[in-house]
């Protein structure tokens, strides 16, 4: 893979990140889920997988690239990028992906970033990622 690495982890509170989600508070659906427990235990933090099953996030506008912001006070910032890793959509576009957690240490954002811009066909699996 020809990739460059790129620096995703930039202070946004979540009061002003409300103007980047949209629709409704849900739970993650198995395919986030499954790459999120697969990036936390890569990133030696396996205590926060059980904390997913009860988790609420809302999608990101970002044109359907598949980012969430996880539900939580409006308080936080995003304070650091957890882990950072490159895949490959179904159709061969690369992505970028980071976990970001606010100031307290929980979980922010999954920010996903389709390099073309265009919509996520499918999350890879934990097994097809690469650390950045």
């Amino acid at each position: 893979m020809n990739i460059e690495p790129t620096n995703s982890a930039t202070a946004i509170s979540a009061s002003d990140a409300s103007r980047y989600v949209k629709g409704p508070v849900r739970r993650l659906v198995s395919a986030e889920a499954h790459l999120l427990a697969g990036l936390l235990r890569m990133a030696d933090e396996e205590i926060i997988v059980p904390r997913l099953a009860e988790a609420e996030v809302q999608v990101m506008k970002d044109g359907g690239m598949g980012s969430l912001r996880f539900v939580g006070s409006e308080d936080r910032i995003t304070s650091r990028e957890l882990i950072h890793v490159y895949a490959k959509d179904k159709d061969g576009v690369l992505l970028d992906i980071s976990v970001n957690l606010d100031q307290h240490g929980d979980l922010f954002e999954l920010d996903v970033w389709k390099v073309d811009f265009s919509p996520l066909i499918r999350l890879p699996e934990p097994s097809e990622v690469m650390l950045a």
